[in-house]
């Protein structure tokens, strides 16, 4: 029986678009103009998934230049950005937050809606999650972390709530900084608590783990409010996932990365399938899916078919 896959989230933007982000950026052209490359690109992401068999698919971010920052700059409480030293593993800029945070619209549900109907196969609604918002936020206002991811979480909840009205029966919430500061993780879980509330019998949450440090913090990391976590795996030799696994409740599907987007190298199907038999000895064949490590935006097009390609061979 075939293993089920996924994508993570961003996908190369083709030459055109950074040329129609020029143009707007210039004036030169319109937002409605740069949306129709958005669409294409869009269309052609989605395209590639389908046409290699990957299960549930995502929009691969075209409209996005990164899966945080865009997100937080829509919002109402926010003005200028800057660079931001504190993210890890991120050059994005850092959202400033001047006043009350929240939502001025919905910023998803139109973009998941078209990719929807550009696919043949489900499409996963992707949003950032509260706490990796407010890690990559420089507060002006609030004066506290705790009241900063709160408010974040009460705004991205609202977000996935529309979405799942929306008809989005799989919401991946990305949370790249879980685990970085241990101390914190019940901030975390308490965010995430209040996010996935309204979503519990009506969407099935998927949470992006990144990077995460699953030696240190892979056990407490493994009970989040999640139906599935996704992690990295692939460029780290699967350090600290026993103990992640371990822990993985048995309702919970684990997404581990078996193609590493950091190495621009793609990898064969054979090399693959050795680390899907490693990991079914970890987690079981009927909840474990395949995934990369994360987004492609940092490779060629030609690479991020062929690893998508390897993966989705060495999943059936």
């Amino acid at each position: 029986m075939a293993l089920l896959t996924s994508s993570i989230g961003s996908f190369p933007k083709p030459q055109a678009l950074h040329e129609a982000r020029r143009c707007f950026a210039d004036g030169e052209i319109g937002a409605g103009e740069l949306r129709q490359v958005e669409d294409a690109a869009t269309r052609s992401a989605i395209a590639l998934q389908d046409e290699l068999g990957i299960t549930l698919l995502v929009d691969g971010e075209m409209d996005r230049a990164d899966p945080i920052t865009t997100f937080a700059e829509r919002l109402a409480g926010g003005r200028d950005r800057r660079m931001g030293a504190r993210l890890r593993r991120s050059l994005h800029a850092e959202a400033k937050i001047t006043g009350a945070l929240g939502r001025t619209s919905s910023t998803t549900v139109e973009r998941w809606r078209f990719a929807r109907d550009a696919a043949r196969g489900p499409v996963k609604a992707v949003l950032p999650g509260p706490y990796s918002l407010m890690d990559g936020a420089f507060d002006e206002h609030y004066g506290g972390r705790r009241e900063v991811c709160l408010a974040f979480a009460e705004i991205v909840r609202d977000e996935a709530a529309e979405l799942a009205v929306a008809g989005a029966a799989e919401i991946q919430l990305d949370e790249p900084a879980a685990g970085a500061r241990p101390g914190e993780l019940a901030l975390l879980r308490e965010a995430l608590e209040l996010v996935t509330a309204p979503l519990r019998g009506r969407s099935r949450v998927w949470l992006y783990l990144g990077y995460a440090d699953l030696a240190a913090v892979g056990g407490e990391l493994a009970t989040l409010p999640a139906n599935g976590l996704l992690v990295a795996g692939a460029h780290c030799g699967y350090e600290g996932l026993e103990a992640f696994a371990r822990t993985l409740p048995g309702d919970r599907f684990a997404g581990i990365g078996v193609v590493d987007v950091l190495d621009p190298r793609a990898e064969t199907e054979d090399e693959i399938r050795d680390r899907v038999a490693m990991l079914s000895k970890l987690i079981p064949r009927d909840r474990l899916w395949l995934v990369p490590d994360g987004g492609f935006r940092a490779l060629r097009a030609e690479t991020t078919r062929a690893k998508l390609a390897a993966m989705a061979a060495a999943a059936k």
